[in-house]
């Protein structure tokens, strides 16, 4: 269920962060050019970036849950640096093979975007559930 959670808020706040970056101001405009607004920016994120969450990003997080379950316990900042080192690679693969999927294209630019956002997604994902965890045990 916090898997659930987590990806949820993941969706919710990438698309946030996202649409604030890429928001352009009215006095910044071309004119007659259309730009897409904060709202309609960050539907469009959450549509392309929510199926993603919930179907790779939880089972990513299952495996890599799995993979660190023989790691030691007692140090907790070992086990913070072997996670965030997994899911920032899971981002990156996640990232290039949406690219590939989705736009069929392998120009250095685009993958170092995509690439980009799915580390970005992926360790605000890990980083959220971490708080959810935190939360859940209060």
């Amino acid at each position: 269920m916090r898997r659930v959670v987590t990806a949820l808020l993941s969706t919710i706040l990438f698309a946030i962060i996202y649409s604030w970056m890429f928001y352009v101001p009215s006095s910044q405009r071309q004119p007659n050019v259309y730009y897409f607004g904060f709202f309609e920016t960050s539907i469009f994120v959450i549509i392309y970036t929510a199926p993603v969450y919930f179907l790779v990003g939880i089972l990513v997080s299952i495996l890599i849950d799995k993979l660190v379950g023989n790691v030691d316990r007692n140090s907790k900042w070992k086990l913070y640096f072997i996670q965030l080192g997994l899911y920032s690679l899971a981002g990156i693969l996640v990232g290039f093979i949406y690219l590939i999927i989705f736009f069929d294209s392998i120009y250095l630019v685009e993958v170092s975007y995509f690439s980009l956002f799915g580390l970005a997604a992926s360790n605000l994902y890990f980083h959220l559930l971490l708080l959810v965890r935190k939360f859940r045990r209060r």
